[in-house]
Formats: structure tokens, sequence, C-alpha cells
């Protein structure tokens, strides 16, 4: 079920969804219960690289993994190594990170299966966070995707199976935190988080949307001057909304099993939930 990354959604990705992904990425890390200066990181699903450009800023270890070599290869030039992984079939021993960072993937996948795979990576005690978006109905995401529907767009057959077969449990924090425990995780907080991502601009909202893989291959499809008026459209439909739009996410941690348990930092030991 999980999404198709062409050309055409690489490489609209890091500077048009990165206005929603930036933010939530640097708020998942500040979950982080371990301290990430001196810490070997996985990113786990990474795509351009925003949580582990921010990781690497921190003082970690970075390694970024991503099915999609296309999403690997349009990512800004950084300090941490890629490899064409994918997360059910990761390519390291067990004991070869700290945390493992997967932001916005296991909401493609079995969520147990995804987080048993990144917890088999991790040293005794090590940390996994996960972002997911949170079931209900976004109001921004709505009006710009009701624009989008009007001009001809049909969600793929692979998010309408994501939307009804795993949205339910990886956007519900109960559900999702059963799942973790499943997984053998320990110590497990699942939490809803609503950032406020200081976008202010509601033509920068309806781009963000037309580059996730669901809207990018079709939008590419249209005219110039067609698409121009769809944006025109979308921005006009949520402009009242914008400022105070927090998109609705559901973050989770936990630990492997064992000692000894990370470093852990007062900063991110109180962080905001």
């Amino acid at each position: 079920m999980i999404a198709t990354y062409n050309d055409t959604v690489a490489s609209g990705w890091h500077n048009g969804a990165g206005v929603v992904y930036r933010p939530l990425a640097a708020a998942l890390l500040a979950a982080c219960p371990v301290e990430l200066s001196g810490a070997a990181v996985l990113d786990a699903g990474s795509g351009t690289g925003a949580v582990a450009s921010l990781a690497a800023a921190a003082g970690a270890t970075v390694v970024a993994a991503d099915l999609s070599p296309l999403m690997l290869a349009a990512r800004p030039p950084g300090q941490w190594p890629a490899v064409v992984a994918d997360v059910l079939a990761l390519p390291f021993a067990r004991g070869t990170f700290d945390a493992a960072i997967a932001a916005f993937l296991i909401n493609h996948l079995d969520p147990e299966t995804a987080l048993r795979a990144l917890a088999a990576t991790l040293r005794p005690g090590g940390a996994v966070v996960a972002s997911t978006w949170a079931t209900g109905t976004d109001p921004v995401k709505a009006a710009v995707d009701a624009i989008l529907v009007d001009h001809g767009w049909r969600p793929p057959a692979w998010y309408q199976d994501m939307k009804a077969v795993l949205d339910p449990v990886s956007g519900d924090p109960d559900r999702l935190a059963e799942r973790a425990r499943g997984a053998g995780l320990i110590d497990v907080e699942v939490w809803m988080h609503a950032e406020n991502l200081g976008v202010r601009d509601p033509r920068a909202v309806v781009t963000y949307r037309l580059a996730t893989p669901q809207f990018a291959s079709w939008a590419h499809t249209l005219d110039e001057a067609v698409r121009r008026r769809l944006v025109d459209l979308a921005a006009t439909a949520v402009a009242p909304q914008v400022c105070e739009w927090r998109p609705a996410a559901v973050f989770l941690r936990g630990r492997t099993p064992g000692y000894p348990r990370p470093r852990r930092s007062a900063t991110r030991a109180n962080a905001s939930r």
C-alpha cells in the first residue's frame, strides 16, 4: 500500500512538501528520548532528508534509508550516508543504532510489522520514534482536496486502501500504542500533536498538497493555465484558515527492552505533548 515515488513526486518534495514536513520533523526529534549528540540514528523512510538533516545538525551520526532512490537522490547535499532499502528488510544488524526515527512512514505499512523491523536495528534500550497522521478530517486539507476533485482528481487505489485499512490503526493513539507493544517495545507513549507550522501563505499550503504522492503525478498532467487556476482557487479556499492551521499528527516513542538505557536530555524528557 506504500506510495510509488516517481520523478515528479521526488523533484517537488523537498520544496513543496517541506513547508509541512520540516517543522514536524523538528517536533518529532524533540520528542526523542535519546540525546542526539553522539548517537547513531536511523532515519527510516528518509525521503529528501528532513529528519536526517536536523539530526545531523544536532550531532548525531545519521544513516538515511528509503525505498525510493529518486527521493534520496533529490535530497540536498548532506553529511550522512543513504541506502535504498525497504523498512521491512533493513540491511542493518541488531545493535547498529541508538534510535530509529520514522516520520510519516508507518502509516503506509502495517504499523506493528514496521515497528518491529525498526526495533530490530537497535541496541538494548534503544528508542523508536515515529509520527503518523491522525484520523479525522483536516479542514485545510479537505478544502484543497475538494478543489482538486472538482478538477478531475480521483484517489489512486493505493491511497484508498491506506485510508480505509491502515489509517484507522496508525492514526488512533490507543490502537497504535497497542501495536507498538505488540512489536515488543516497552515504555510506549503515544499522543496527539498539533504543530504550529508557521505557514502564512495559502499558496504554500496548496503547493504542499500537490507535492504529495496521491496528487503529484496527476497534477503534473495538467495544462499550466489549468494548474494556475486550480492553485488560485484552492489558495482562496484555504486562506481564512491558514494562520490557525495546526494539522493533527500522532507521535509515538518507545524503547527496546534491555540496558543500558539511552541517554536522555532534560529538554527532550520534558518535551511538550
